[in-house]
């Protein structure tokens, strides 16, 4: 892990671990970071629980203002590239980082390398929806993305689907201003046509954004500009329900009776939104598990991403994706 690329540092990432590691007696964690900021984190805990958090001492720090270049260039010694190393050297099956994206595209690309027939990776979660889960890639690592990237992106998000919905018949979409065959930017457009040739994925066509949610299709697809502003929209709107949720004007007695009527049944549905519980983006196209937290991530989210971590790891995601891409690559070239 490392402990010290988000926003509150070792003071939420340490209390995540413990907690992950309460709950997964078999489980072992690496934390890199500066050894004088993480030990007197863990001197209340028992000498059994330190045994399986260990302190790799890296001094380096990648802050989030640190560009890819200065990255690449001057911090192969940082906790980030550290963690990284550990998971390319076989040390360590996954990894988590609540550090700045850029830099571990970056540094991903250059310590583990890229699986076979993949030009770029892909940042995507799983995200709850009306009645299961939907996989949404690209969340920002992709700014612009050619329509061969986005078809990349499908096959690569229906291997994580499969993983994380257990499902095996996976439908994918593309993300557009409109359901129409005619909207959207040429990319799009030409994307969807890749798609539609495409006999190894089910391509249902264009979705807009309120479909994400509904449950309509397991992977949606997109650059990373539109994956990033739908993920965080649709976060703050559920933040503001949160906290509308729960202000009850107690100068209006109708409002207060119905409000407590319901705030049972609001709360539940809050927890069960709450973002913090879906942390935890998985790096799709890297040969090695990397996961990336919020950066402003709690305690709470930073574990959620630590859970996230260990399936891909259970699932050897990496391989997996890794494993159909090369054999699509190959298929295609055998086409060619």
């Amino acid at each position: 892990m490392d402990a010290m690329g988000g926003d509150l540092g070792p003071r939420s990432v340490v209390p995540a671990c413990i907690r992950f590691l309460s709950r997964y007696p078999a489980a072992e964690l690496k934390l890199f970071g500066p050894r004088s900021q993480l030990h007197p984190l863990l001197t209340n805990q028992s000498d059994s629980m330190r045994a399986r958090l260990e302190i790799v001492d890296c001094e380096q720090v990648i802050t989030q203002a640190c560009n890819p270049v200065q990255a690449l260039r001057h911090k192969r010694e940082s906790s980030m590239a550290r963690a990284l190393q550990a998971v390319a050297d076989g040390d360590c099956s996954a990894m988590v980082t609540s550090g700045n994206t850029g830099a571990l595209l970056a540094l991903g690309r250059s310590i583990l390398g890229t699986v076979e027939g993949v030009r770029r990776p892909a940042l995507g979660k799983s995200l709850p929806t009306a009645d299961g889960s939907c996989f949404l890639l690209d969340l920002g690592a992709n700014i612009d993305c050619s329509a061969e990237d986005l078809v990349l992106f499908a096959r690569m998000g229906v291997e994580a689907q499969k993983v994380f919905a257990e499902k095996r018949d996976v439908s994918v979409a593309l993300l557009n201003i409109g359901a129409e065959e005619h909207k959207g930017t040429e990319e799009i457009r030409r994307a969807g046509k890749l798609l539609s040739a495409d006999p190894s994925l089910n391509y249902v066509g264009f979705v807009e954004g309120h479909d994400i949610f509904a449950g309509v299709v397991d992977v949606v697809v997109c650059n990373g500009l539109m994956g990033n502003v739908a993920m965080k929209s649709a976060e703050g709107v559920i933040r503001l329900i949160g906290q509308k949720t729960f202000t009850i004007d107690k100068k209006a007695p109708i409002k207060r009776f119905f409000g407590q009527l319901a705030i049972n049944l609001l709360r539940k549905w809050r927890s069960q939104l709450e973002p913090g519980r879906y942390n935890g983006a998985n790096f799709l196209g890297l040969a090695g598990n990397v996961i990336k937290s919020h950066g402003g991530a709690s305690s709470e989210a930073f574990y959620r991403a630590l859970i996230t971590a260990k399936e891909c790891a259970e699932a050897d995601l990496a391989e997996r994706v890794g494993r159909s891409m090369a054999l699509q690559s190959q298929q295609q070239t055998g086409c060619d």
